[in-house]
């Protein structure tokens, strides 16, 4: 085989291998090519120092650990802030949903300290029909990722521990803020000790009524937080009223009786007449 003839055969060799791959590749449609794709393969949970989804939710780390700005900026429940960024991590395509369109999205936005975008990701509605899932677009398709992520859809509250006394348990309702200290009740208040975290030494402060309502005001300690529980739930720490006192009846004589009497008495009283 001349050197000529060789060089041909190569080539054509190399033609049909390009030919080949290019049918195979061609094969498998491009969105399928995203099944199982990390979404976030590079995140790294660390370099996470604030979270968003449009205007619904902000989470921001601050010197004072992480907080909810969208609720009061109070502090973040942070198990189930470390839960929701580990499944941002683990996060994958389960399937691309062909002809799927989506309505509506909230842009879930991952930051690092200096503002820098780590990670974004459009977020749609969950799966309706299997209960897990949610549909987002990646890579210019729409995709339903292998988790629901229930926690980036619900309001701010949701991502606070509302549970502040352990005995007697008590849960807060709300944060309130720009109230007098003469509808808080506060200097006239119950004060009582409560049990945190086994520290049976807490102070708690139950104040007022709110208005037109039967939650009270809550303090614990000296915090900067006024809390509004159910008044059932501090009933323990109020003191009990005093009992009623019962007030004497005074029974009176059935009118039968009466009748009798006076009866009885006229043949006396018509004796005594007639003697005088």
């Amino acid at each position: 085989m001349t050197t000529k003839n060789l060089v041909v055969l190569v080539g054509a060799a190399a033609v049909l291998g390009g030919a080949a791959w290019c049918l195979s590749s061609g094969s498998k449609p491009s969105g399928a090519k995203l099944n199982g794709k990390a979404i976030f393969p590079k995140l790294e949970m660390s370099e996470v120092a604030r979270v968003e989804l449009g205007d619904k939710l902000k989470l921001a780390s601050s010197d004072k650990g992480w907080v909810v700005e969208t609720y009061h900026n109070y502090p973040a429940d942070h198990a189930k802030l470390t839960e929701n960024l580990l499944k941002l991590t683990e996060l994958k395509v389960g399937q691309v949903a062909r002809g799927k369109k989506l309505e509506s999205t909230d842009a879930l936005t991952l930051k690092d300290a200096s503002g820098k975008e780590l990670a974004a990701l459009q977020l749609g509605e969950k799966h309706a029909k299997w209960g897990h899932g949610r549909y987002a677009t990646f890579a210019g398709e729409t995709v339903l990722v292998s988790d629901s992520l229930d926690a980036f859809g619900a309001d701010g509250k949701s991502w606070v521990d509302t549970k502040i006394v352990d005995t007697p348990w008590i849960s807060f309702n709300d944060i309130a803020e720009g109230v007098s200290e003469e509808d808080l009740g506060f200097a006239t208040g119950v004060v009582a000790k409560v049990t945190i975290a086994g520290d049976t030494n807490r102070v708690a402060t139950v104040g007022n009524k709110v208005k037109d309502g039967s939650d009270r005001y809550f303090k614990l300690d000296n915090s900067e937080w006024v809390y509004i529980v159910p008044e059932y739930s501090v009933d323990k720490l109020l003191p009990k009223p005093p009992p009623e006192e019962k007030k004497e009846e005074v029974k009176e004589a059935p009118k039968e009786a009466a009748e009798g009497a006076k009866a009885d008495a006229e043949p006396e009283k018509e004796a005594a007449e007639k003697k005088d």
